[in-house]
């Protein structure tokens, strides 16, 4: 009788394609396969992102909605509840590149009240679904053994090697980065290898970004690692050099052309950061020069000088010269950073 004890089970779908594939082996869900896929490649674990297309229709063949009729693809995160059962059952049995058609009893779809006015109550729905790629959602550092690690420093590397050669620089930075902090801190040699090339090359995209300070930070975790990288002297120099600490620059770099004398593009960065240290010093006698007031080459005092009579002979100079002077350096500072960075792309590894 209603009303009384379970509900009654709803009869198994009669007539569908495929095999009956859902978790209760009720009947409700049915799929038949048009095309297989990458079958070495496995299928989506639960919290993966998936990357689909699909077709859906009513039982009489009309057709409700179809992602293909959109720009871009449809992603979810399957089989934690974002869209309906018969998704989050079926979709995790698909591999990579697979086409199947999924026959979804009501309440493997939309229910008894159905999802008006497209989708009637208590309709069986059929969807062709597409799997294209799915991500898999990433596991904390603590959750995983030293291995697992290891193996997820390994894949996120990889993908920011992918993401550097397509020019996406700020991506490629963000996976090198997150690929260290897996590894950061492990005693095993390959691990420790990993971290410092994980560093290095998020180094290199910081310095191709301009972020110059972000780019010696990375460089000098990889130094307290490994004291006499080459690298990450060539790399921390050229950044100190782009944001004008010459001294400092001329120290690593120093370093860098006595470990690695034939190394062509270093000798040239550290001639480049002499150079730049003497032309900046040479401007800063100028700048000098017009504050304690010698006269300019014409005889003229600097119109910018304002001069109190009852100061004797000392200019109390303006700040919009010194502003000018300042930034006339700073530029002078800042070119030929692109070479720098051309020639560490000679030297990188990725």
């Amino acid at each position: 009788s209603h009303g009384h004890g379970a509900a009654q089970p709803l009869p198994p779908l009669e007539g569908a394609p495929g095999t009956d594939i859902s978790r209760a082996q009720d009947g409700g869900l049915f799929k038949q396969v048009l095309r297989e896929g990458d079958a070495e490649g496995g299928s989506p674990p639960v919290g993966a992102k998936v990357k689909v297309h699909y077709t859906g229709t009513l039982a009489d063949g009309s057709k409700f909605d179809s992602s293909r009729d959109r720009p871009g693809f449809f992603e979810f995160d399957v089989g934690v509840g974002s869209v309906i059962k018969g998704w989050d059952e079926g979709i995790c049995t698909m591999k990579k590149g697979e086409l199947a058609v999924f026959t979804c009893r009501h309440d493997y779809a939309y229910g008894a009240h159905g999802s008006p006015p497209k989708i009637p109550g208590g309709a069986t729905l059929t969807f062709e679904v597409e799997l294209f790629s799915w991500k898999e959602k990433r596991k904390e550092k603590w959750q995983l053994d030293e291995e697992g690690r290891q193996v997820e420093a390994s894949s996120l590397k990889a993908s920011g090697t992918d993401a550097f050669k397509q020019g996406k620089l700020a991506e490629a930075l963000d996976l090198y980065s997150d690929a260290a902090d897996y590894v950061e801190g492990e005693s095993a040699e390959a691990a420790k290898a990993l971290y410092i090339s994980c560093l290095l090359n998020a180094a290199m995209c910081s310095l191709k970004l301009e972020e110059f300070k972000m780019a010696e930070n990375y460089c000098t975790r990889a130094l307290t690692s490994d004291p006499e990288n080459v690298k990450a002297l060539f790399r921390r120099g050229s950044a100190k050099m782009s944001m004008g600490e010459f001294a400092d620059a001329k120290v690593d770099l120093r370093a860098a052309v006595n470990l690695d004398p034939k190394d062509r593009a270093i000798r040239d960065a550290f001639a480049e950061c002499q150079r730049k240290e003497a032309d900046a010093k040479e401007a800063e006698k100028a700048v000098y020069g017009k504050m304690f007031g010698q006269e300019s080459t014409t005889g003229q005092e600097d119109p910018l000088c304002v001069s109190a009579p009852h100061v004797a002979h000392t200019h109390v100079i303006s700040h919009s010269t010194i502003t000018r002077v300042m930034c006339t350096i700073a530029i002078t500072i800042t070119t030929g950073i692109e070479d720098i960075a051309d020639a560490q792309t000679k030297t990188s590894s990725a």
